[in-house]
């Protein structure tokens, strides 16, 4: 095994058992994870510091790497009097982060640590002439917290999907290998806002299907290409984390990189894509191998 396997390893080295149906430790013959089994991951300099945050930091106060950061969230952000989120699934930089989490259902009020992503693409927008991040965010509620909508607020936006918390399973769900590039997300077992699972794309999946929004993607519209025009794969295919966000009153779309989406009316439900880590990867549950019939 090289030192990537082993990297990616770290934290893996006993057999995990995933229920499908509860997503929670299960019995043996369910899905399983060993050290010798984990997956791979893109080949990417992943931040591995966790930079602790306040209630009140946002975006402008972490150190990013590249457009990566690991972060942890203390308790009871949706205390702070202080803190007032904007938006749902993506967030200007300039929201709380902490409590913006908690908006999304990707951390419980206990905290936890998460992947932040500085979305992109910003650069293609910048040359439209148009604002980077989104013309306007949707804003949400949690049981126990709530965002607001805002308008013309230009500057860089983000997203997050956890890594850690009192809430996360020891094994996350096998990923879900994507044949057909139109694939749309509406198709993934992801019922509740902040879930969230990893996704294996084919090559070349730009054009296929339908693509609407920037950053943040209607559940009718094809994974992979989201995948692509995000930046998050390459044309050759590879792994994705799909996070399925709430409900948005509009859909903006963007060329990037000659990847074109379109602009949508409002839906129900949406989702971001960001690139999955080892650890994420070490975690994640493969099946075992289906029995051949002669």
């Amino acid at each position: 095994m090289g030192a990537t396997g082993a990297r990616l390893l770290q934290g893996a080295h006993e057999e995990v058992l995933w229920s499908p149906r509860t997503g929670a430790p299960g019995a043996a013959g369910s899905f399983f994870v060993k050290e010798d089994e984990a997956p791979m991951s893109h080949d990417l300099q992943e931040p591995k510091a966790v930079q602790m945050l306040s209630c009140q930091s946002t975006g402008h106060d972490v150190r990013w790497q590249g457009n990566l950061a690991r972060v942890a969230c203390p308790a009871h952000c949706q205390r702070e009097p202080s803190a007032v989120a904007v938006g749902t699934g993506v967030h200007p930089l300039g929201s709380p982060i902490c409590l913006g989490a908690i908006v999304d259902r990707v951390l419980p009020v206990y905290g936890g640590e998460m992947i932040l992503t500085k979305a992109a693409p910003v650069q293609a927008q910048r040359m439209l002439g148009k604002p980077a991040g989104l013309e306007s965010y949707s804003g949400g509620e949690s049981n126990v917290a709530v965002s607001v909508s805002a308008t013309g607020l230009k500057g860089e936006a983000w997203h997050a999907y956890t890594t850690d918390s009192l809430d996360m399973s020891r094994a996350l769900p096998p990923e879900h290998v994507v044949e057909d590039c139109m694939e749309p997300f509406q198709k993934l077992p992801l019922q509740t806002f902040g879930d969230a699972m990893v996704i294996n794309c084919p090559a070349r999946c730009t054009g296929s299907g339908k693509l609407a929004g920037t950053l943040i993607y209607s559940p009718d519209s094809s994974m992979c290409w989201a995948a692509e025009h995000g930046q998050v794969v390459g044309p050759h295919g590879g792994r994705a984390v799909v996070t399925r966000r709430h409900g948005q009153n509009e859909f903006f779309g963007s060329t990037n990189q000659g990847s074109e989406s379109q602009d949508a009316p409002g839906a129900n439900a949406s989702y971001t894509v960001a690139l999955p880590t080892s650890d994420v990867l070490a975690r994640m549950a493969v099946a075992p191998p289906k029995p051949a019939f002669f």
